[in-house]
């Protein structure tokens, strides 16, 4: 039988199939510098987006600076009123209201019960006419005692007590003291200051409160923009999405927006806390001048100013964060 002349024949041994496609296998700094190298191009394209729409940028920014701003004054401020308080609360003092009549013995004798005392740690003794020349003096009124039948101002001691006496000690002190013979009235001159101390720790809470009411605007704003953002680039991120681009690669450049947004927002910021303390230094150190006191304004420190740039690109970041996950699940290709 004859053989026909195409023959199936047997590939060698030696010979290796042809394939259609190969596999390469991507070194991990070849991963790391096109990962660095997109982040590169997406922080500065986000930079250049927002540069063509200035005004977008610029009222973004205002609502995380103001949002950023207030709370910091408020801060400032009850910083300022405790350094007032502290300058006060060193020392403890009651002031001991004698009576009119009293005799240079009894106001040593009760000076002497006083001292006895285990809280005492000093008596000054304030006679009626020492009080009536630093009233003058204080409040501008020469002569007043010639005018006058007769010196209206009791004796006065004042008693400084330890730095560790409570309030509470305090108050039974006061109560107790107001049953001696030859005492009129007893007061609390640091009554003032844990009232201050009340005020502030309210304070204290309106600041969080507003804080935190301020920051969910900003969120809401910043969010908006992005939303708009993405909307404007919907046909991209759905071509990007088909070639196989991750979620953390869509998300990306919107996330750099957001950190323009708040890096902006926390510089705002920082001028308006620099533009509220510059516009109240010279009333506060003219008030501190009539009242014969060194008492210096707090501004705004190296601490905070950083504060309030971290805060303002966290609240960027994280509403773009937020809008741009709520988008991307309706944006996958069908």
């Amino acid at each position: 039988m004859a053989k026909s002349g195409a023959r199936n024949e047997k590939p060698s041994r030696n010979e290796k199939p042809t394939r259609g496609a190969s596999t390469t296998t991507i070194g991990w700094r070849a991963l790391l510098d096109a990962w660095i190298s997109h982040h590169r191009e997406s922080a500065r394209d986000s930079l250049v987006r927002q540069r063509r729409a200035p005004l977008q940028h610029i009222l973004t920014a205002l609502v995380i600076g103001i949002t950023l701003a207030l709370p910091a004054l408020f801060n400032i401020a009850i910083g300022n009123l405790q350094q007032l308080g502290e300058r006060w609360d060193s020392a403890p003092r009651l002031s001991v209201f004698l009576q009119r009549k009293i005799s240079t013995e009894e106001i040593q004798q009760t000076q002497s019960s006083l001292q006895q005392q285990p809280n005492v740690v000093r008596i000054s003794l304030i006679t009626p006419e020492q009080g009536l020349a630093s009233f003058e003096k204080s409040a501008g009124l020469s002569g007043t005692l010639e005018l006058l039948d007769e010196n209206p101002l009791p004796p006065l001691l004042v008693v400084e007590l330890n730095r560790e006496t409570r309030a509470e000690t305090l108050q039974t002190l006061q109560t107790n003291w107001k049953k001696l013979p030859y005492v009129d009235s007893v007061q609390i001159d640091m009554e003032w200051v844990q009232k201050l101390f009340r005020m502030m720790q309210l304070g204290e809470r309106i600041t969080i409160a507003l804080a935190a009411l301020l920051g969910l605007g900003a969120l809401l704003s910043v969010g908006n923009t992005i939303r708009l953002a993405i909307e404007n680039r919907r046909a991209e991120i759905v071509v990007a999405k088909l070639v196989g681009a991750t979620d953390a690669f869509v998300r990306r450049p919107f996330l750099y927006s957001g950190f323009w947004f708040g890096l902006s927002g926390g510089i705002v910021a920082i001028l308006l806390v620099v533009a509220g303390y510059y516009s109240v230094i010279r009333p506060v150190a003219e008030l501190a001048a009539l009242y014969h006191s060194d008492f210096v304004l707090l501004g705004l420190d190296f601490f905070t100013a950083a504060s309030l740039i971290f805060v303002g690109v966290t609240l960027g970041m994280l509403g773009a964060w937020l809008a741009v996950g709520q988008h991307l699940h309706d944006m996958r290709p069908r």
